[in-house]
């Protein structure tokens, strides 16, 4: 398993997969913010962890 620090700014979606710990299928079914560069997705770094961060929710139901 990879380190946080090991990722790149901009990862593929087997990377942000990775760095998420989930499947890509699920990966596409979140509400990533994504970049489409013709046929490719991409995310950046910054905004997976935004995304992340604004989604979470503790033990509780409070984030």
């Amino acid at each position: 398993m990879k380190n946080s620090l090991e990722f790149p700014d901009i990862l593929s979606r087997q990377q942000a997969a990775e760095y998420l710990h989930v499947c890509r299928t699920t990966l596409d079914r979140l509400n990533l913010p994504r970049i489409k560069v013709r046929r490719r997705v991409l995310f950046t770094k910054a905004a997976v962890d935004k995304w992340l961060a604004e989604n979470t929710t503790r033990k509780g139901g409070c984030q």
